[in-house]
């Protein structure tokens, strides 16, 4: 399941960390398709982590939000 906020759907990917019980969050910002009709995306992650998948899934989509708005220095979308 996605979210779609200012026109980019987001898709958020939880990732278990080894055989902890730590997960970190990867998401993907995609726009629905470019000129060409193939959708275009770019992936995500940062080194944080939680104690759960909800958790890192949660914060996944408010780091994505936080990168299309520019609020993360050195991230930022290229899609268009």
């Amino acid at each position: 399941m996605g979210f779609v906020y200012r026109g980019y759907l987001l898709k958020s990917n939880p990732v278990q960390i080894g055989e902890s019980n730590r997960w970190t969050l990867q998401v993907t910002v995609s726009l629905h398709k470019n000129s060409s009709g193939e959708p275009r995306e770019q992936t995500f992650s940062s080194e944080s982590t939680f104690t759960s998948k909800e958790m890192a899934n949660m914060e996944g989509i408010i780091f994505a939000r936080k990168i299309i708005d520019g609020e993360i220095p050195g991230l930022s979308i290229d899609l268009r």
